[in-house]
């Protein structure tokens, strides 16, 4: 039975995610009006926070530490987010809302409540708000080809960078370090078979910040051509995917999900509603979960490691191997028999937990 169950765990595992790149987002823990806090949002080089999904919604809900203005006004007629104006296609909205002034909700903006529910409001009201966070971006001054850093990022993060648009392409530039003069490798390569280019992470390109004159590929094809960044003015230039640059990461997604569950119950509620549960395989990856963990309610988190008492070895789900000297030096090696792999929400060590145990735990999110 137990072989069964290791089979459809990783077969289960291996299938890609689809779906949109999940947001980060910011807490703000001063009061303002709606409109006070959108300026607030734009002058720090973002926006009041955009919901697009539930995943989404718990983002921000484990941001907060009391009701917060989210972006969601009513406006032209319609619920829009701030960001871009655009209608709200997803709403979570608490029993009997929006109900505004009589079903006419000009002048109300939306709450979030500290169930994750929402609210229409007079926008007048000052309340605590969050702002659309920055995308973790990873500077890497070592220098390889674009082929070779796709695979360190792939390995140790998530991706090389992509960019969506010029607030994204700004804090990309920032995130390079001030001693950097090289330009350096993101995420776009021309697909030789689609003849089109792409990011690395096999999404479409539908912003592109190129530098005058720019691509002009060897001056016939843009065959085995990649994009650098330029330091100097964030515009991008084709060049040779072989050449040698520093390059930047986009960081790995993960959420906290602070429910108390078994280590089975937590790799299904992560495949329901999510992609994974967490795979730690590095001190590097390690590092960021425990970022993520130390605002859990148990003192362990369950992450994606494995034992079989059949197979006799430990296996991360994502069917990375397991490297054996990660281990706590006080965590009990005698009977791994129906454990599973947890961290501490505040160490980046491993532990072995009962199967049974409730813990809160880390799910992997979709980025393309």
């Amino acid at each position: 039975m137990e072989r069964l169950f290791i089979v459809l765990l990783l077969f289960t595992g291996i299938w890609g995610c689809f779906g949109v790149r999940p947001r980060n987002y910011h807490y703000i823990d001063e009061q303002m009006t709606w409109q006070d806090a959108q300026e607030y949002c734009r002058k720090n080089n973002s926006d009041l926070a955009t919901i697009s999904n539930m995943t989404d919604n718990t983002r921000a809900l484990n941001s907060t530490k009391n009701n917060v203005w989210i972006g969601l006004n009513y406006t032209q007629g319609a619920w829009r987010w701030s960001e871009d104006s655009r209608n709200a296609s997803f709403n979570n909205w608490n029993k009997g809302e929006p109900n505004g002034d009589g079903n006419k909700p000009k002048d109300y903006c939306v709450v979030m409540r500290r169930d994750g529910r929402w609210n229409d409001m007079k926008c007048k009201h000052k309340r605590h708000f969050i702002c659309n966070g920055e995308e973790h971006r990873d500077y890497h001054k070592e220098k390889m080809s674009w082929q070779d850093a796709q695979s360190y990022c792939r390995n140790n993060y998530s991706d090389l960078a992509t960019i969506s648009n010029m607030t994204d392409n700004n804090r990309t530039l920032t995130s390079q370090t001030n001693s950097a003069k090289k330009p350096v490798w993101i995420g776009l390569n021309y697909n030789n078979t689609q003849g089109a280019w792409r990011w690395s992470d096999s999404s479409n390109a539908s912003f592109y910040n190129w530098k005058d004159g720019q691509p002009n590929g060897d001056g016939k094809s843009f065959n085995n051509f990649c994009v650098e960044m330029r330091k100097e003015d964030g515009r991008w230039n084709d060049a040779q995917c072989t050449g040698e640059l520093p390059f930047i990461c986009n960081d790995f997604p993960m959420i906290l999900i602070r429910e108390n569950t078994t280590w089975e119950e937590a790799v299904e509620y992560c495949r329901e509603n999510h992609h994974d549960l967490i795979s730690a395989h590095n001190v590097s990856m390690r590092e960021r979960v425990q970022d993520v963990a130390e605002n859990a309610t148990t003192p362990y988190v369950w992450i994606g490691l494995h034992y079989t008492c059949v197979l006799d070895f430990w296996f991360w789900i994502d069917n990375e191997d397991f490297i054996e000297d990660s281990w706590d030096p006080d965590n009990d090696k005698r009977d791994f028999c129906g454990t599973s792999g947890a961290m501490k929400k505040n160490g980046t060590t491993l532990f072995s937990r009962s199967n049974t145990e409730k813990l809160n735990f880390i799910c992997s999110l979709c980025e393309t």
